[in-house]
């Protein structure tokens, strides 16, 4: 009974069916007629039978109908309208199906085997065509097989004749053959629609993933952008008045102070310190994340660097209860020193801090043309799991309540960027409860007698030179006055660029000092390309900015100028100054005039 009395699929499922059957619906009307008139002719000249012809007439009318009235249904094969449509066309099929049933009752004489063959040939190809058109909605195809089929059965019904026996027998055959096969067909196109239907769904779905993706990166991308904001306005808030703290200590420790305010004095060197060692580590993976940071490789011998960091870092080991070792060696390296010191001291301050028992040891290995460095300890070791996520920023293991004498967690993040800046990785060996070893490898290269850290000690005289000082902040212009002044120099300090530019026609500088940030939204870098085109000449300067942007290292470093960060201690400050004298060829042994003769002053 659900065989002969098929339903209608649900409407999205019928619309996908109906958009098939739609595509060839023309066609096979086109067909249909034809071959109606094609009968109509043979049986007019062949059988007498003059009203084949209003048959075949109104066959072409109905097929023509259902051909031009099917554009009448706004949208057919839209699912608001497919179940409409697929109405339609399976009472248009009945109806053309009835009238090939029709000719064949009244014109399918058995008397006549010409005539026989040829109605049977109509209507076997026709439900042939039907079988392959219409089978996608099963409704729709057996609709025509029915009233087709059944007159023919039929006709040999009514003969009585028992020579006709294997065509009454046939007739019913062909009848259940075509819509067992329609069925099928149908079942095929289901199938296949309901792939179509997955496929556009997963697409959907693709979509709809890959935009959520793309929105997680833009999130993600403004996460960073407002991280490296926040900690730019933070640092530099945060370093203003630490570097005014750092200079004035400075001077304060060059006076006459009693044993308790000598003491006094060294607490306030050590929490100025802790704090400036804290942002510049902060100001470290901004750089490297800024990738403002430039190999300069050269020639170095790497014992005294190990006996440097160990001078340093022994007696930390020492109040913790560890030991410190080095393993001296004799090799010579081609990489950035400076880079490298870096680098090691991130390791070993790790390696000291993560450790509670034992020690640390600072060894070198060599390996064919490069030397392995090494840093190894005995401390909480770290789990397999774990080793490529403890490269990622403010990652730390054991310090759940983010206690900041632990670190902020960025060490080993700016390891992992100045390792590739050097062109080396860092590897890691580790086995918890057992200890950890970083190593990194470099170049060796020929000792070539090149001495390191010569005159590391030795201050080059800044006496009389003539410093400008830049900076809208009264304590900070003070502070950096009495500093200039007790290594005899001659400087002026004004607050903003109008003022430095007036001061042109007095004070001609020999070197410029400005903060980043100045007065009405300008910047250091503007001042000083300002100087610059009103002496007509390039001025050494030095900028120092509170601020750890990476747009903003890259826009001062492309600048030309020298670049130091909040706090700033006072030798790095000398160091940075006398690099850029020696640069430009300045001699302390140069006479001044009388206009430069004076000292230190706020303008």
């Amino acid at each position: 009974m659900a065989l002969l009395l098929p339903r209608f699929d649900e409407p999205r499922l019928l619309a996908a069916q109906m958009e098939l059957i739609d595509q060839s619906f023309g066609i096979a009307m086109l067909g249909c007629a034809l071959a109606a008139f094609i009968l109509a002719l043979g049986l007019v000249l062949g059988g007498g039978h003059p009203g084949a012809l209003p048959w075949a007439l109104t066959m072409g009318l109905a097929c023509a109908a259902g051909h031009f009235g099917r554009r009448l249904i706004p949208e057919r094969t839209a699912e608001a309208h497919a179940g409409r449509y697929a109405r339609g066309m399976t009472l248009l099929l009945t109806l053309i199906g009835a009238l090939w049933g029709l000719a064949a009752w009244l014109y399918m004489d058995v008397k006549t085997p010409a005539t026989v063959i040829c109605i049977l040939s109509l209507i076997a190809g026709m439900s042939a065509a039907a079988l392959a058109v219409f089978s996608a909605c099963l409704p729709v195809a057996v609709g025509f097989f029915i009233p087709a089929i059944v007159p023919v059965w039929a006709v040999f019904i009514v003969t009585g004749d028992v020579a006709y026996l294997p065509m009454f027998l046939g007739a019913p055959l062909y009848l259940i053959v075509l819509m067992i096969f329609a069925r099928n067909y149908a079942r095929v196109a289901r199938h296949g629609i309901a792939l179509r239907f997955a496929n556009v769904e997963l697409i959907s779905q693709l979509r709809e993933q890959t935009a959520r993706a793309e929105y997680a990166q833009r999130e993600a991308e403004e996460a960073n952008r407002a991280k490296s904001v926040f900690l730019a306005s933070a640092s530099h808030d945060l370093r203003q008045p630490l570097h005014a703290l750092g200079l004035f200590v400075v001077t304060l420790s060059r006076s006459d102070l009693t044993d308790k305010q000598r003491q006094l004095l060294t607490h306030i060197e050590a929490a100025s310190g802790a704090a400036r060692e804290m942002l510049n580590t902060l100001l470290d993976f901004s750089k490297v994340d800024a990738g403002v940071i430039t190999a300069r490789p050269r020639a170095f011998r790497l014992q005294p660097l190990l006996y440097k960091l160990e001078n340093e870092f022994a007696p930390q080991a020492d109040g913790r209860g560890l030991f410190y070792r080095t393993r001296d060696t004799t090799a010579t390296v081609f990489a950035d020193p400076t880079l490298v010191e870096l680098i090691l001291r991130n390791l070993i301050a790790n390696a000291i801090r993560y450790t509670t028992h034992g020690g640390v040891l600072v060894a070198c290995r060599r390996r064919g043309e490069r030397t392995m460095i090494e840093v190894w300890d005995t401390g909480v070791g770290i789990p397999m799991t774990q080793h490529r996520a403890i490269f990622k920023e403010f990652h730390q293991l054991g310090n759940p309540e983010r206690d900041q004498r632990k670190g902020l967690g960025l060490g080993l993040a700016i390891v992992e960027g100045l390792a590739r800046t050097i062109s080396t990785r860092i590897l890691l060996n580790s086995r918890p409860g057992r200890g950890s070893v970083f190593r990194f490898a470099l170049p060796l290269t020929e000792d070539r007698g090149e001495t390191q850290s010569a005159g590391l000690h030795h201050k080059p005289s800044l006496k009389g030179l003539r410093v400008l000082v830049i900076d809208d902040d009264q304590e900070i212009r003070v502070a950096m006055a009495a500093l200039l002044e007790s290594w005899q120099s001659v400087c002026l300090a004004v607050e903003s660029e109008e003022d430095a530019l007036a001061a042109l026609g007095t004070f001609q500088p020999d070197l410029l000092l400005a903060d980043y940030r100045l007065r009405g939204e300008r910047t250091g870098q503007q001042a000083m390309m300002a100087i610059r085109e009103r002496l007509g000449q390039a001025i050494p300067t030095v900028i120092i900015t509170g601020d750890t942007a990476p747009d903003r290292l890259r826009s001062v470093h492309a600048g030309g100028a020298a670049l130091l960060h909040k706090p700033v201690v006072a030798h790095q400050l000398h160091t940075a100054m006398t690099a850029l004298l020696r640069d430009a060829g300045w001699r302390p042994d140069i006479p001044r005039g009388a206009a430069d003769r004076t000292t230190c002053a706020e303008g």
